[in-house]
């Protein structure tokens, strides 16, 4: 039989509050929130374990949740449920998922690609860049300066469950570019400021393409250690676009220029 809850007071119900939204009770706990039974089966099919899902009865029945998910199955009533529910539309399941140690290879045998956001901030920003990055087969993605905490709740749901397959490092900049010159990745970074557009750039070779926050761009860094600086051609009078679609943009020529073969 099921644990159930339906006090508002719960400890464990006020845990699960805190943990959603503070960063660094994530960081010490190595634990984080996911909503949502596509987030929950992403999570289970990437290795991550999953420690307890909180469940709302009246839509999903718990009793299709044990053979699938190695969890404790808890219980909770409507009021309790949209205490912790933090989407508009829900399917009734919250859970709570234990952090893993990113273990990958690059493959030596063809061009990687690495994606590094540089001092990005907004979740939503980064949760679109990372299904971008899921859709052009990005090899590795690098949080350079981290401003937005992976774990974030806003984060998880805009990548709809992508960042759990995803190969994802945090480093500062001196790590992130001695990562790029030790695997051999040529370094391009979008820039206002350059004169080269992205497709008279040949990304040929493994290649690495930084993008930079929302209202600084990228830092002075990356322009003076970048190979490359490269910008997408505007026809209009805006003369910059979200980063978000601006990654997308960069990792559709990227592969373009492969055949989509890459």
């Amino acid at each position: 039989m099921n644990k159930k809850i339906t006090s508002l007071e719960n400890k464990e119900i006020k845990l699960l509050r805190k943990l959603a939204n503070k960063a660094k009770l994530r960081r010490k706990t190595k634990s984080f929130v996911v909503e949502g039974k596509r987030e929950l089966d992403m999570v289970n099919s990437n290795g991550y374990l999953i420690s307890k899902i909180y469940c709302n009865p009246h839509i999903t029945d718990p009793k299709t949740l044990k053979p699938k998910y190695d969890a404790q199955i808890i219980e909770v009533s409507d009021d309790v449920y949209s205490k912790i529910s933090f989407r508009s539309s829900t399917e009734g399941l919250v859970g709570i998922v234990f952090q893993k140690e990113q273990n990958f290879r690059l493959d030596s045998t063809k061009a990687s690609l690495a994606v590094v956001l540089d001092g990005i901030e907004k979740p939503g920003n980064i949760g679109a860049i990372l299904r971008s990055c899921d859709a052009s087969d990005v090899d590795i993605i690098i949080l350079n300066n981290e401003k937005c905490d992976l774990y974030n709740p806003n984060l998880i749901r805009s990548s709809l469950g992508s960042i759990f397959s995803q190969k994802i490092l945090s480093m500062n900049t001196d790590e992130t570019l001695n990562f790029l010159k030790k695997n051999k990745f040529k370094i391009f970074a979008t820039s206002l400021a350059s004169k080269k557009s992205i497709d008279k750039a040949k990304f040929k070779n493994s290649s690495a393409v930084i993008f930079g926050s929302e209202n600084l761009g990228i830092s002075k860094f990356w322009s003076v250690n970048s190979d490359e600086l490269i910008k997408i051609p505007m026809m209009g009078l805006v003369d910059s676009l979200n980063v978000s679609v601006s990654a997308a943009i960069v990792l559709f020529e990227i592969n373009r220029q492969h055949k989509f073969k890459r």
